[in-house]
C-alpha cells in the first residue's frame, strides 16, 4: 500500500478530528449538557447507516463510493465554518457528517484487500496507526485553534479533507462483483454481512471474541476520567490517560504486521488485561496502563480485522466489513451503559468486571481459538 494514501487517510482523520474535538469544546464552553450527551451519541445513532454504507459497497465501484465520502465530508465541514455557532446549526450537520463518515472505514477495509496483496495484518496496522496519528494530532491541536478563532478548526478540518480527496484521486477503481449486482436491495441483502458474521462456523468464534472485547472495553474504560481522579491522578494530568491510549494503539497497530495470529490477538489480550489492571494503581501506574491497554487492543484488533476480510466472500465483503463495524460499536455501546449502572457502585467497579470478563475469555485460547486453529484459517485451510 502506497505511502500516498496512508499520508491521505492520516490527514482526512486530523480534519475530522479537528473538528469533533473543536465542535465538544464549543458546545462544552455554552454549558449545554444536552447537547453535548447528543453529540456523544451521534456515532450510535448512525449505526443501521454502516450497515447501508455496506450494501452500497456492494453494488457500486468503492473507490468512487471513498471519494465521494471525502468530498462531502469536506464541504460539510465548510459549512461549519460558515454557519453560525449554534446548536440548531451544528448538530444537524454533525449528524450528516457521521453518516457519510460509515463509508470510510469499510470502503478501506474492502479496498486493502485489493491494495495489500496478502499483506493485510502489515498494511492493516499501518493504516490504523495512520488513522490514530491524524486522531491524537487534531485531539491536540484542536483546542487553541477554536480559542483563536471558532471558525477555524473546521475551515481547516475541511482543507485536510480536501487535501485527501486530491491525494487519493488514482486510487484504482474497484468495481462491485457480478454476484453483488444480482441481488436486489432488500432486507435480506441488507443484513447479509450480519449474517456472515455470525453463521459461518470458522468465522464465528473470532466474530464472538471481537464482540466480548469490545463489550468489555466499553465498560472498562467508559468513566476513565472518574477513575483516574479516584486514583489520585493530578486534573490537570488527567491528559496523559487518553494520550497513552492513543500512543499505544499507534505502537501496537505497526507491531501487528511483525508477529503471527496468535501472538497478535493473544498477545494483544494479555497486554490489555494488564493494562487495565495497572489503572487500578495510583498515579503515574495509571498512564503506563493505559498505554499497553492501546497497544494491545489495536494489536488483537488488527488481526481479527484481517480474519474478517480473508474468509468474507468477494460478494459480501463491503457488508461484512459494515456489518462488524455496526456490531462491534453496539458492544461498545452496551458495555459503556453498563458501566454507567455500575459505577454508581464505585468508578472501579466496572474496570474490576470487565477485568473478570477478559481472564473468563482465556481458555478460547487452547479451544476454538488456539495457535493450530488461526494458522490454518490464515492460511485458507480447514482447522
Amino acid at each position: 500500500m502506497r505511502g500516498r494514501y496512508l499520508l491521505a487517510e492520516s490527514l482526512g482523520v486530523f480534519g475530522g478530528s479537528l473538528a469533533f474535538t473543536g465542535l465538544g469544546l464549543l458546545l462544552g464552553l455554552e454549558g449545554t449538557t444536552w447537547t453535548l450527551a447528543l453529540l456523544a451519541a451521534l456515532p450510535y445513532l448512525t449505526l443501521p447507516l454502516d450497515l447501508l454504507a455496506g450494501l452500497l459497497l456492494d453494488r457500486l465501484d468503492r473507490r468512487t463510493l471513498l471519494l465521494a465520502g471525502v468530498w462531502l465530508r469536506a464541504g460539510i465541514l465548510g459549512l461549519f465554518a460558515l454557519l453560525p455557532k449554534e446548536p440548531l446549526f451544528l448538530l444537524p450537520l454533525a449528524f450528516l457528517f457521521q453518516a457519510v463518515l460509515a463509508l470510510d472505514l469499510p470502503a478501506w477495509h474492502a479496498l486493502l484487500v485489493r491494495l495489500a496483496q496478502g499483506r493485510l495484518e502489515r498494511e492493516g496496522g499501518r493504516l490504523q496507526a495512520a488513522q490514530l496519528l491524524g486522531d491524537g494530532l487534531g485531539d491536540l491541536l484542536a483546542p487553541p485553534l477554536l480559542l483563536l478563532a471558532k471558525p477555524l478548526p473546521f475551515a481547516l478540518g475541511g482543507l485536510l479533507l480536501a487535501g485527501e480527496g486530491l491525494l487519493l484521486r488514482d486510487l484504482p477503481a474497484y468495481p462491485p462483483p457480478r454476484a453483488a449486482k444480482g441481488e436486489g436491495f432488500t432486507l435480506r441483502a441488507l443484513l447479509a454481512g450480519l449474517a456472515f458474521l455470525l453463521e459461518d462456523r470458522r468465522l464465528l468464534p473470532l466474530t464472538l471474541y471481537a464482540l466480548a472485547l469490545s463489550f468489555l472495553s466499553g465498560l472498562a474504560l467508559a468513566l476513565l476520567p472518574l477513575l483516574a481522579l479516584a486514583q489520585e491522578t493530578p486534573p490537570a494530568l488527567y491528559g496523559l490517560y487518553p494520550l497513552g491510549l492513543s500512543l499505544g494503539g499507534f505502537l501496537g497497530s505497526l507491531l501487528a504486521g511483525k508477529v503471527g495470529p496468535w501472538l497478535g490477538i493473544w498477545g494483544g489480550h494479555g497486554l490489555r488485561v494488564l493494562g487495565l489492571a495497572l489503572l487500578l494503581l495510583p498515579f503515574p501506574f495509571g498512564p503506563l496502563g493505559a498505554f499497553l491497554a492501546g497497544m494491545g487492543g489495536a494489536l488483537g484488533g488488527v488481526h481479527l480485522r484481517a480474519y474478517r476480510q480473508r474468509l468474507a466472500p468477494e460478494a459480501l465483503l463491503g457488508r461484512v466489513q459494515a456489518g462488524a463495524v455496526a456490531l462491534l460499536s453496539s458492544g461498545s455501546l452496551l458495555g459503556t451503559l453498563l458501566a454507567g449502572g455500575l459505577g454508581t457502585l464505585g468508578p472501579q467497579v466496572p474496570l474490576l468486571t470487565a477485568l473478570l470478563g477478559l481472564l473468563l475469555l482465556l481458555p478460547l485460547a487452547l479451544g476454538p481459538l488456539g495457535c493450530g486453529r488461526l494458522l490454518a484459517l490464515r492460511e485458507g485451510r480447514s482447522p
